[in-house]
C-alpha cells in the first residue's frame, strides 16, 4: 500500500478501500460534476455496470503480472503468489465427487489483503477507457458517464463502453450485462425528440431506468432523492417501533444509545449528498 500511495499509482477515480475516500466522497464529487454540467443544458447519460462475482473471478496469473508492472518487489510478489495458490476445489452431484482441481482465480474475501489486491487489479480500467467520458470506481462498482451535448458525445460514450468490455475480456472477468443499466440525468424542463440511444455491451442493449440505487443512495433522473428519504423515514419509524415494543422501561441514556445506533445511523447516511432535503428527516426527531 505504501508503495502505491507514495508513488501515486492508484487512480483518483477509485474510492473503495482507500483512506480518505468513501461512498459519500464519490457521490459528492460526481453529483457536483453533474450539476455543473447540467447548468449548460443538455443531459448526462450514465452507464451503471455490474461485474459478475468480481472478487471470485480475478485470475491469479494476470493479477501477479499487474503487480510486476507496478514494480512491486519480487519477494512480495512471491509471498502473494503463495498466499493465493495451494487451494483446491471439487464439486458433488448426486453424492458423487469430481476430481480435485487447482483454484486458479479468486481473491480471498474477509482478509486484509483481499480488497487491496482487487483495487490493484482493476486500477488500470480508468486509463483503458476514454478520459471523457469519465469512469468512477468503488471497488468493483464502476459507472461511466458523459455530458451529451451533440451526437459525437454519444459515440464517445459507446466507444468507452466498448473499451470497458474489451478490458474485461482481456483480463478474464465477466460483466453481468443484464444487470447493467443506463439512466439519462437532466433538468425537469429538458426535452429531447428521442429516447436514450441504444447503448450496447457485446451487442446486448442496456436497459433504461428512471431511478437507480447507487452506493446505497437512491435518486432519479432529475437528481431527486424523494424515494431515498421516504425509505429512510420509514426505516427510522420502524426501528423506533422496535425500541418502543422491546425496551419500554429503559433509562434515558440507554434509549439515546439505541437511538443513535438503530435510528440516527439510517437518517444520517450520506446526508451531505441530499442535504437540501435534510429538514424532512429531522422533523421526525
Amino acid at each position: 500500500m505504501e508503495h502505491f500511495t507514495m508513488n501515486k499509482l492508484f487512480t483518483n477515480r477509485q474510492f473503495g478501500f482507500l483512506k480518505g475516500r468513501s461512498t459519500v466522497t464519490q457521490l459528492l464529487q460526481i453529483l457536483d460534476d453533474w450539476t455543473e454540467a447540467l447548468e449548460s443544458g443538455s443531459r448526462i447519460d450514465v452507464i451503471y455496470t455490474d461485474f459478475e462475482k468480481a472478487f471470485d473471478k480475478v485470475p491469479h496469473r494476470q493479477l501477479l503480472s499487474k503487480l510486476k508492472s507496478y514494480k512491486i518487489h519480487h519477494t512480495i510478489i512471491k509471498w502473494i503468489k503463495n498466499f493465493l495458490s495451494g487451494s483446491k476445489q471439487r464439486v458433488r452431484v448426486d453424492g458423487e465427487f469430481s476430481c480435485w482441481a487447482d483454484v486458479l482465480s479468486g481473491i480471498p474475501q474477509g482478509s486484509i489483503l483481499g480488497p487491496l489486491l482487487f483495487i490493484i487489479f482493476i486500477n488500470d480500467l480508468v486509463d483503458f477507457c476514454e478520459i471523457n467520458p469519465k469512469l468512477y470506481l468503488f471497488a468493483d462498482d464502476a459507472k461511466l458517464y458523459c455530458h451529451i451535448k451533440d451526437i459525437l458525445d454519444l459515440d464517445y460514450l459507446q466507444r468507452s463502453i466498448d473499451n470497458l468490455a474489451k478490458w474485461t475480456k482481456r483480463w478474464q472477468v465477466t460483466l453481468n450485462i443484464r444487470k447493467c443499466k443506463v439512466m439519462s440525468v437532466h433538468h425537469r424542463r429538458y426535452s429531447d425528440d428521442g429516447a436514450i440511444p441504444n447503448y450496447v455491451i457485446n451487442n446486448i442493449r442496456l436497459d433504461e431506468v428512471e431511478e437507480i440505487k447507487d452506493l446505497g443512495l437512491t435518486y432519479d433522473s432529475l437528481l431527486l432523492f424523494d424515494k431515498h428519504i421516504s425509505e429512510k423515514v420509514n426505516k427510522a419509524y420502524m426501528m423506533l417501533g422496535v425500541i418502543k415494543r422491546n425496551f419500554e422501561h429503559i433509562s434515558r441514556n440507554c434509549f439515546v444509545t439505541l437511538y443513535k445506533s438503530l435510528v440516527r445511523s439510517h437518517l444520517e447516511f450520506a446526508n451531505s449528498v441530499w442535504y437540501p432535503k435534510k429538514e424532512k428527516l429531522m422533523s421526525i426527531n
